[in-house]
């Protein structure tokens, strides 16, 4: 007589997996995982400190969007006149993220047991697997835009809160305009740009996101590359500009500044000074001698050209128009509960949808979500703040999953809870 034990089959079937990734066994240790997770805690501690300096955007451009932020410790906190100038390293949450989504890969591989018994277990841990990959994708591709409508007027382009380009423009034609925009990215890096729509070659000498400005008395008080400027609103108002760091905070009024000169096959055609307003080329606010900053003409063989720095667009397929706008405010404040803004989609084909944008009921179209983000009574103007997300679904589809899990692993324990219990007064 003799007897065999044969392993379960969840247990053989774990045992092949460890021997075929046995690589993936030491990136799944938990001690891994608890010092990831702590590390998360001190990260989301500093960046919670840091947003009262530099806002929240500022904290999570620096400290969430980033593989390392460097942190100083408050001058106000106790020992802070001597810790403060130390640098102190503080993974990002890229780092952190990408890390914990390995950890979590690899437990999730080589050791969680695929069976009736675990499966809750296992939908848990994908489903956050899920939301660690959604959030990565979503800071890395997600695009943050604003929308400002007049009242009884249509906008068809967005805005980027961050980032600027150079707007060339044709306006030869009273019917048509043709524009050449020149993004960020390449007056960042300098030198000689050139294109077959321009007639004329552009000459970066400086640029900055953030400026502080202000008009002198003579030429020779102007500092830096303002010195050159000897054309349009820079010279004729002597304007003067001090590059600064650009300011992330809620609060912040970055004036983005271009220095650039214009020249062809004949020579050069002057250096211009472009200031990018934060408000949408309002500059008819700051002094009536910038008004001309959103429009400094240039005219060259025959044909006039404008030109002006402002914040990036992107052009839509469709346009909105705002039909009518309405705030509630709490009684006897002026605190605002709601605000509202009724408008007009209109697509191609003469096709058209209306809305109703109001707080935490945002319009979702074409791939993009606009929230209700600011409005003016007075002036008769709403501004959407604009998502593109294309990873929008993941959390709730991971949330989902996350549900199931748990539903399944608590029914299953319960089913053979009830099952014993009725066994036993049986």
């Amino acid at each position: 007589m003799s007897s065999e034990s044969k392993p379960k089959k969840g247990k053989s079937s774990l045992a092949k997996r460890r021997a075929l990734f046995s690589w993936l066994i030491p990136l799944a240790n938990l001690r891994i995982t608890l010092a990831l997770l702590s590390f998360s805690m001190v990260l989301i501690f500093v960046a919670t400190l840091e947003q009262v300096e530099i806002g929240i955007r500022g904290a999570q451009a620096k400290y969430f969007e980033s593989l390392l932020g460097i942190w100083h410790y408050p001058e106000q906190f106790w020992g802070g006149e001597f810790l403060n100038p130390v640098p102190i390293p503080i993974p990002g949450g890229w780092l952190l993220g990408g890390l914990l989504i390995i950890n979590l890969t690899a437990a999730y591989v080589t050791r969680f047991q695929w069976t009736v018994k675990k499966f809750g277990i296992q939908l848990i841990h994908l489903g956050i697997i899920m939301l660690l990959v959604g959030q990565l994708v979503t800071q890395a591709i997600q695009e943050e835009s604003r929308m400002q409508i007049n009242k009884g007027e249509s906008s068809n382009y967005i805005e980027r809160f961050h980032g600027v380009e150079l707007a060339l423009t044709d306006v030869t034609d009273p019917s048509r305009e043709t524009v050449v925009s020149i993004p960020q990215e390449l007056l960042e890096k300098g030198g000689s740009i050139s294109s077959g729509d321009l007639p004329f070659e552009v000459t970066v000498k400086s640029f900055g996101p953030n400026c502080d400005f202000d008009a002198v008395s003579s030429k020779d008080q102007r500092e830096g590359s303002s010195k050159e400027v000897d054309q349009g609103v820079g010279h004729s108002a002597n304007l003067s500009i001090k590059p600064k760091s650009e300011d992330y905070s809620s609060e912040a009024m970055n004036f983005g500044h271009l220095v650039f000169e214009l020249s062809d096959e004949t020579g050069s055609l002057g250096t211009w000074l472009a200031l990018a307003h934060p408000a949408g080329n309002h500059w008819w606010k700051e002094s009536p001698k910038l008004a001309d900053l959103a429009f400094q003409p240039i005219r060259h063989k025959g044909k006039l050209w404008g030109v002006t720095l402002r914040a990036k667009r992107e052009y839509l397929p469709y346009s909105i128009e705002l039909l009518g706008i309405a705030n509630e405010f709490y009684q006897g404040t002026e605190t605002p509960f709601n605000f509202e803004s009724d408008i007009m989609i209109k697509m191609e084909g003469n096709e058209t949808r209306r809305a109703l944008v109001y707080m935490n009921t945002p319009l979702r179209h074409d791939g993009k979500t606009f929230y209700q983000f600011q409005m003016n009574n007075a002036a008769d103007y709403t501004v959407f703040q604009v998502i593109r997300n294309p990873s929008w679904l993941v959390p709730y589809l991971a949330c989902i999953i996350v549900s199931i899990g748990l539903l399944w692993q608590f029914g299953f324990h319960l089913v053979r809870f009830l099952r014993k219990n009725s066994l036993q007064k049986a």
